[in-house]
């Protein structure tokens, strides 16, 4: 059985060798905000203009690549990592804002830009859209939210009404 602390320890370790600026993003982040539920893979985003030395050094560690675009490159072998290029301006801001977690070692971005990425991704695939919500409406419910964020990310996609709905009181 794969350890996603292994996975993570090794893919963090091999992008820290090739000084790839990347943080926790995905289902795994969630905890370190201490909002858990079930996850079958890490996610990263990393910097997009080092996608090379991003495959080179997880390939050197024993990942394989199984599916790459210009967008995100997803992985096998040591456990399941996607990781999350960082193309676009928006997505380079969120590296640079990440915060240590000093429990897990390693960069996560904001609370607001797990959501606004949880908002693109159930855009992206509608059938990730429920347990996307779940996830947004969790992270609405932390203290310190910046709202203005929040509908940042929210109204490049036109989602603002529904992520009102989602901070209602249930």
């Amino acid at each position: 059985m794969i350890s996603l602390r292994k996975t993570l320890s090794e893919a963090h370790e091999a992008l820290l060798v090739q000084s790839v600026s990347h943080a926790l993003i995905g289902g795994f982040a969630l905890a370190a905000y201490g909002q858990h539920r079930a996850t079958a893979d890490i996610d990263f985003l990393a910097d997009g203009t080092k996608r090379q030395a991003i495959r080179s050094s997880l390939e050197s560690r024993g990942f394989v690549v199984v599916n790459e675009t210009s967008e995100v490159i997803q992985f096998e072998g040591l456990g399941y990592l996607d990781v999350l290029l960082a193309n676009r301006p928006l997505s380079q801001e969120m590296l640079k804002h990440a915060m240590e977690n000093q429990e897990l070692g390693i960069y996560v971005v904001r609370p607001e830009d797990i959501i606004g990425l949880k908002i693109q991704a159930y855009k992206n695939d509608r059938s990730r859209e429920l347990q996307y919500k779940a996830d947004i409406q969790k992270l609405m419910k932390l203290p310190d939210i910046d709202l203005g964020l929040v509908k940042t990310y929210a109204d490049l996609f036109d989602e603002w009404t529904a992520i009102q709905i989602l901070m209602r009181p249930s």
